[in-house]
C-alpha cells in the first residue's frame, strides 16, 4: 500500500514540475511577464469520480446533479451475463442540489439511496491560484453531514446516525489542458461496530486531462488510514472515466470500485477490489439552472 501510495504522489510531483518547466519556457520565449488573474475552470465540476474539486457553483446559480453507481461487474464480486455485469444492479444513487450563494460559497442538499443518506453541505473557496503563480495553488474548503433514515436496530439513539466529513482541497492547474487535485480527509461517524474507530483519515488524488475541447480523461483514488480488516478486508478507492461538456450539461461515464457515493460512507466502507472485479460502471450527469440576477457562466 506504501508503494502505490508513494508512485502516485511521484507522479503528481513529476506532472507538476514538467508542467511548471513548460510554463517558464514560454515566459522566456515570449519575453514578457505572465499577468495576474485567476486560474478559471480548473475542474468542469464540484466533483471528479469520488472525490470533490476545488470548484464551487457561481453566484446565483443551481447544479442539479444526479450520480448513478451500479452494481460489480465481474463474477467474483457477483456480476456477470445474468444480471448485465451489474446494470441490472443499482448499488447506490445521489440526487443533489447544490447552489451558488456567492462566487466562492456553496451549500448543498442531497439525499443517498445506499443508506438512506440525507446530507447538507457546505464548501468555500478559501485561495484561487493565479496565472502568474503569485497564488501557487487553489484551496477549498468542504464540510458535509449526513443523517441516515434506515431502519436499523444498530441506532439505539438518533445521535447514531449522523455522520460527519471535513475536508481540505489543494487544486493547481498546470496547463490549460492538465489539473490535478490532493484533499486530505477527517471522517468521524457516531456509530461504528466495537472494533471499528470512529475517527478516519484519508488522503485523496486525481487529475483531469483534456484530449479535446469538450472531452476529458479522470482519475481519482483514495487511501483510508489505519482501516481494520473487519469482516471483509477493505481496499483503496480507485475511479477511472471519460468528462463530456455538451452545451449546459456535464456527462461523466466512470469505472469505480466504491461501495457508496457520499464520502461518509466509500471512504470507510469500500470491500470490493479491482481485482476480484469489484468495479462498477457509474455516470454522473450535471444541469446548471440560473437563479436570478446576471448571467454567470463557468470558465472553459
Amino acid at each position: 500500500m506504501k508503494n502505490i501510495t508513494t508512485l502516485i504522489l511521484f507522479f503528481f510531483v513529476s506532472c507538476g514540475v514538467g508542467f511548471a518547466q513548460e510554463d517558464l519556457l514560454k515566459m522566456l520565449e515570449t519575453g514578457s511577464p505572465v499577468k495576474r488573474e485567476p486560474v478559471l475552470a480548473m475542474f468542469k465540476t464540484n466533483k471528479l469520480i469520488n472525490i470533490h474539486t476545488n470548484e464551487t457553483v457561481r453566484k446565483n446559480n443551481l447544479d442539479v446533479r444526479i450520480s448513478h453507481l451500479f452494481g460489480n461487474m465481474g463474477q467474483e464480486s457477483g456480476g456477470g451475463i445474468h444480471n448485465l455485469y451489474g446494470i441490472d444492479q443499482s448499488a447506490d444513487i445521489r440526487i443533489g442540489f447544490h447552489y451558488g450563494i456567492t462566487d466562492h460559497l456553496m451549500i448543498g442538499v442531497s439525499r443517498a439511496k445506499r443508506n438512506e443518506d440525507l446530507e447538507g453541505l457546505i464548501k468555500y473557496k478559501i485561495l484561487n491560484q493565479t496565472t502568474d503563480n503569485a497564488v501557487p495553488v487553489s484551496i477549498s474548503a468542504f464540510t458535509n453531514i449526513a443523517y441516515s433514515i434506515k431502519e436499523s436496530s444498530d441506532f439505539i439513539t438518533n445521535t447514531y446516525r449522523f455522520s460527519y466529513c471535513s475536508q481540505l482541497i489543494f487544486a493547481r492547474k498546470f496547463t490549460s489542458r492538465f489539473s490535478v487535485v490532493v484533499l486530505p480527509t477527517f471522517i468521524h461517524r457516531n456509530f461504528v461496530s466495537a472494533d471499528d474507530e470512529n475517527n478516519t483519515f484519508s488522503l485523496s488524488g486525481g487529475f483531469r486531462l483534456k484530449f479535446t475541447p469538450s472531452a476529458s480523461v479522470i482519475v481519482d483514488y483514495s487511501h483510508t488510514f489505519g482501516r481494520p480488516d473487519l469482516v471483509l478486508p477493505h481496499y483503496d478507492v480507485v475511479g477511472v472515466g471519460i468528462e463530456v461538456e455538451t452545451g449546459g450539461h456535464v456527462f461523466t461515464v466512470m469505472f469505480s470500485n466504491a461501495s457508496g457515493i457520499l464520502e461518509n460512507d466509500y471512504l470507510v466502507n469500500t470491500m470490493d477490489s479491482w481485482s476480484k472485479g469489484g468495479f462498477k460502471l457509474s455516470f454522473n450527469i450535471s444541469r446548471m439552472f440560473k437563479i436570478g440576477g446576471a448571467d454567470a457562466e463557468p470558465g472553459k
